[in-house]
């Protein structure tokens, strides 16, 4: 029997097999760390990014309550697309999903038109944010006043050039709520809101786990 030795050369074929054996593990472990490392800060770069998407929808939204006058417990002018619609075409309501706001309406040069100049009334447009699905719309319905630049929306399935499609602000939502404040901070009902909270929670299955994003936000009527 011939007895396996070092020779000149160098390692035995058997020590060649266990040093490679260490190397494709230690190799594995290196990739598995590497891959890890990577899909953990895609994570964090797509929840970033979700994060930035609430934000910024929120976002749209309030800047809307800081120049409205007050939220609208209903829609002030028909809608044949409103949730009760055919039979209650003012059927929108400001609760805990949707919200009703009341915009002062304003011509070319963005000067406010009124109804009653002599008390301040102002024409209003509605400004209507509501979830449908996984997803945060805005409508607008508009006064019919003269001179009034803004322009009534519809849903997607049924817009055309005179009334276009509802805004998409957010997607993969899986919570939207609305609060209601008055100036003692307490929950009141939404006509009597002084000032209003927005929260949302956005969700998207990627990587093979849930991302989640969740932004609050809250802003007071400075036109009431």
């Amino acid at each position: 029997m011939t007895n396996l030795r070092h020779n000149q050369s160098g390692l035995t074929i058997v020590e060649l097999s266990i040093a490679l054996s260490i190397t494709v593990v230690l190799l594995g472990i290196v990739v598995s760390f590497s891959v890890d490392k990577l899909q953990q800060t895609n994570i964090q770069n797509f929840q970033y990014q979700l994060l930035s998407n609430a934000q910024r929808g929120l976002d749209t939204i309030t800047n809307d309550i800081r120049i409205a006058s007050a939220a609208d417990d209903n829609n002030r002018y028909m809608d044949p697309y409103a949730p009760g619609a055919p039979t209650n075409e003012l059927s929108w309501a400001s609760n805990t999903t949707t919200l009703v706001l009341a915009i002062a309406a304003k011509d070319n040069h963005r000067n406010i038109i009124f109804d009653d100049a002599h008390d301040y009334v102002s024409a209003k447009n509605n400004a209507i944010y509501y979830l449908s699905g996984t997803s945060v719309y805005r409508r607008e319905l508009a006064d019919s006043v003269t001179g009034n630049t803004a322009t009534t929306t519809c849903p997607a399935a049924h817009a055309t050039s005179s009334c276009p499609a509802d805004s998409d602000l957010l997607d993969n939502v899986s919570s939207f709520s609305i609060k209601y404040y008055n100036d003692q901070n307490q929950q009141v009902t939404p006509s009597n809101a002084r000032s209003i909270q927005l929260s949302v929670i956005l969700l998207v299955h990627k990587y093979n786990r849930n991302i989640t994003a969740s932004y609050t936000t809250r802003m007071v009527f400075r036109n009431g």
